[in-house]
C-alpha cells in the first residue's frame, strides 16, 4: 500500500511538472505569437509532418498565393523542406516567387519540439540588384554580353520555329582609343553612355541593344521583313553618330562601323551568327570605316587567308624570309643623297615577293608587328653601319614606327638596344611616325619623342596633311622633319590652286626650324615646283624606286654620274617649257 502511494505521488509530481511545462510552453507560444503578429515579415509554424499550425498577418500574401490554410498541409515543396529540416535538426532555406516578389524562407527546427518555425524575408530588391550586376553593363545600363547571348538564343529559336528572319548588327566605334587617349577615360565613359542612349532610341522594344565590351555594341533585330529592312536599321544606327556629342562643353565627333549577319541565311546557330557578324565588321573597317557590311561567304575564305598569312609570318621571321629595300632621299639644294627609307618586303616561299600592304595590316592586328618592327630597326641600323664602315656615307636611314610599337612597347629601350648592338651613330637614324599617331595622345607623344631625341636620333612626321592636326600645333613636337604626303605632291600641278597645302606645310615647317621632305615625287614638273618652293628633300620613283641592299649600294657608288645626266636632261627640258613659268625654268641652275 505504501509503495503504491509512493508511486502515485511520484506520478502526480511528474504530471504537475508536465502541466507546468505545457503552461510555460503555451505562455511562451502566446508570447511568440504576439511578437510574430507584430513582425512585418512573414512568420509561420508547421508540424514536423508538414501541417501548417500558425501564420502571422504578414504571411497573408504567401497563404493566398500558395492556397494555404492553417490546419491543413503545406504545398509539396514546402512540406519536403520542413520534413527534411526536422529530420536533420538543421536549418535550411528555400526561395519562392510570390507575385512580383521573391521570398527567402528559413526553415528552423525547434529543439525538443514537434514543429518547425518558418521565417520569410522579401529578397526582391536583392535579386534585382544581383540580376543587374550579372546581366547588365555597369556603365551604360544596357544588357551585357551574357544577356545578349541569352536573348540571341531565344530570338533564333523563335525565328527557327516561326520561319522568320533575325539579324545581328555588331557595332564598333572608329578611333575610340584616340578619344580615350586625348581626352581621358572619364570623357570616354561619358561618350559611351551618350552613344548607348542614342542607340536605344533607334530600336523597337522587341529588339535588343547591348554593350558587348569596350567600344563594341550589339543589336538583335527581331523579325525584319527583308534585307532592305535590315539595311534601314543599320543606317539608322550609323546616323546616331552624325551629330557631335558634347563632352565637357566640347563637340566630339566619332563614327562607327557595323557588321551584319542574317539568320538563317548566313548562320545556323548563335556562335556562327556572332562570328560571321564579326567577319563582316572586320571587312567593313578594312574597306572604309563609318559604314555597314553584310556578311558574305567569301569572307570566310579571306579570314582563312589572313590566318594563313599570320602563321606564315611567324615562321617567316624565324626563317629569315623578310628583307629590306631602301629608297634614297635626295637633298634638293646640294643634289646629294642624304638619307634613305628602309621598307620591308617579304620573300614568301610560295607566293614570291609580297608588298607591305598585303601583310602589315595583319601583322598590326595580330601584334606580330612588334617583333617584325624590332627586326626592321636592327637590320636597318646594321646595314647602315656596314655601308658607313665601307665608305658609303654617312647617310641617315629612316625607319617607320607602327602605332602598336609606339603604344605597347618600351620603344626607347628597343631603339637604344639596336644602336648599342650595331654601333650605329644615333645621328644616322631617323624614326618616322604618322601624323594621326602623333596626335592620338599628343602629350604622351611629345614625352616619348623627347626620350628618343635624348638618344640622339631624329624624328619625322610621316604622311603629313592626311590627319586632323593643326599646323600651329607642330611647334610642340620635338621633331626635325615633316614629310608631305604623296597625295598632295600628286596634286601640285592638278589643283585649281596648285600646291596650296604643300606650300603651307613647307612655309610653316621652315618657320619652326624643321626640314621638309616630299614623298612620291614621280615627275620632273613636280621636282621643279618643289625646288622653287624651297622643299629640302625629295623621295619617289622619279629619283629611284626602293632597291634591294646590293642594288642600293651600287646606286650610291654610281649616283653622281647618273644624277648629273638626269639633271642635264631636266635643265634642257625646263629651259624651253614656258608652261611652268620662268621661275621653274631657271630654278635648277
Amino acid at each position: 500500500m505504501t509503495e503504491n502511494l509512493q508511486k502515485l505521488a511520484a506520478a502526480n509530481e511528474a504530471l504537475k511538472g508536465e502541466i507546468a511545462k505545457r503552461i510555460a510552453a503555451h505562455a511562451h507560444a502566446d508570447s511568440i505569437a504576439k511578437i510574430s503578429e507584430e513582425n512585418p515579415a512573414p512568420v509561420m509554424r508547421a508540424s514536423n509532418e508538414g501541417l501548417l499550425l500558425y501564420a502571422n498577418g504578414a504571411a497573408a500574401m504567401l497563404l493566398e498565393t500558395f492556397s494555404m490554410v492553417v490546419g491543413e498541409g503545406l504545398p509539396s515543396d514546402w512540406c519536403r523542406g520542413v520534413i527534411e529540416a526536422s529530420a536533420k535538426k538543421t536549418a535550411s532555406e528555400i526561395e519562392m516567387v510570390c507575385g512580383d516578389s521573391i521570398f527567402a524562407l528559413t526553415l528552423q527546427p525547434v529543439v525538443d519540439a514537434d514543429y518547425v518555425n518558418i521565417y520569410g524575408r522579401d529578397i526582391t530588391k536583392h535579386k534585382e540588384a544581383e540580376e543587374q550586376f550579372v546581366n547588365y553593363d555597369d556603365l551604360t545600363g544596357l544588357p551585357n554580353r551574357a544577356l545578349f547571348q541569352d536573348r540571341l538564343k531565344q530570338v533564333l529559336g523563335h525565328a527557327r520555329r516561326s520561319g522568320k528572319l533575325a539579324a545581328v548588327h555588331l557595332i564598333d566605334l572608329d578611333h575610340f582609343k584616340d578619344i580615350n587617349e586625348t581626352m581621358g577615360h572619364d570623357a570616354g565613359d561619358i561618350l559611351l553612355q551618350a552613344i548607348a542612349d542614342r542607340l536605344l532610341e533607334c530600336i523597337r522594344t522587341s529588339d535588343t541593344v547591348a554593350r558587348l565590351g569596350g567600344d563594341e555594341f550589339g543589336v538583335i533585330q527581331v523579325e525584319p521583313t527583308d534585307a532592305d529592312g535590315i539595311a534601314v536599321l543599320a543606317q539608322k544606327l550609323l546616323n546616331c553618330f552624325v551629330e557631335p556629342f558634347t563632352i565637357d562643353n566640347r563637340d566630339v565627333h566619332t563614327s562607327a562601323s557595323i557588321g551584319i549577319t542574317v539568320f538563317p541565311d548566313d548562320a545556323e546557330n548563335p556562335e556562327q551568327v556572332l562570328r560571321n557578324a564579326d567577319m563582316a565588321l572586320y571587312h567593313g573597317k578594312g574597306e572604309g570605316r563609318g559604314t555597314y557590311r553584310f556578311f558574305v561567304t567569301q569572307m570566310n575564305d579571306d579570314i582563312q587567308r589572313r590566318r594563313t598569312i599570320e602563321d606564315d609570318m611567324r615562321s617567316g621571321l624565324e626563317r629569315g624570309e623578310f628583307v629590306l629595300h631602301y629608297q634614297p632621299k635626295l637633298h634638293i639644294g646640294s643634289n646629294r643623297i642624304t638619307g634613305m627609307e628602309a621598307l620591308i618586303r617579304w620573300q614568301h616561299p610560295e607566293q614570291g615577293f609580297l608588298s607591305p600592304a598585303e601583310f602589315i595590316p595583319i601583322a598590326e592586328r595580330s601584334k606580330l608587328i612588334v617583333p617584325i618592327g624590332e627586326w626592321v630597326l636592327r637590320e636597318a641600323c646594321a646595314q647602315n653601319k656596314a655601308w658607313t664602315d665601307a665608305g658609303q656615307g654617312p647617310i641617315k636611314v629612316a625607319v617607320n614606327i607602327s602605332a602598336v610599337q609606339f603604344r605597347e612597347t618600351n620603344l626607347t629601350a628597343v631603339v637604344k638596344s639596336a644602336l648599342d648592338e650595331t654601333g650605329l651613330d644615333p645621328m644616322q637614324l631617323e624614326l618616322e611616325i604618322t601624323e594621326s599617331l602623333a596626335m592620338r595622345n599628343a602629350d604622351a607623344t611629345i614625352e616619348l619623342c623627347g626620350e628618343l631625341g635624348a638618344l640622339g636620333v631624329s624624328l619625322s612626321i610621316d604622311d603629313f596633311g592626311t590627319g586632323y592636326s593643326s599646323l600651329s600645333y607642330l611647334k610642340n613636337f620635338p621633331v626635325q622633319r615633316i614629310k608631305i604626303d604623296k597625295a598632295f605632291v600628286d596634286d601640285i600641278l592638278n589643283d585649281e590652286n596648285p600646291g596650296v597645302i604643300a606650300t603651307a606645310v613647307t612655309t610653316l615647317g621652315h618657320s619652326f626650324g624643321m626640314e621638309i621632305t616630299a614623298e612620291g615625287v614621280e615627275t620632273e614638273d613636280q621636282l621643279a615646283f618643289l625646288r622653287a618652293l624651297g622643299c629640302d628633300e625629295i623621295q619617289g620613283y622619279y629619283f629611284s624606286r626602293p632597291l634591294p641592299g646590293p642594288e642600293f649600294e651600287e646606286f650610291l657608288k654610281n649616283f653622281e654620274d647618273t644624277w648629273a645626266l638626269k639633271l642635264s636632261q631636266e635643265r634642257r627640258r625646263l629651259s624651253g617649257d614656258r608652261r611652268l613659268g620662268p621661275e621653274l625654268a631657271t630654278s635648277s641652275n
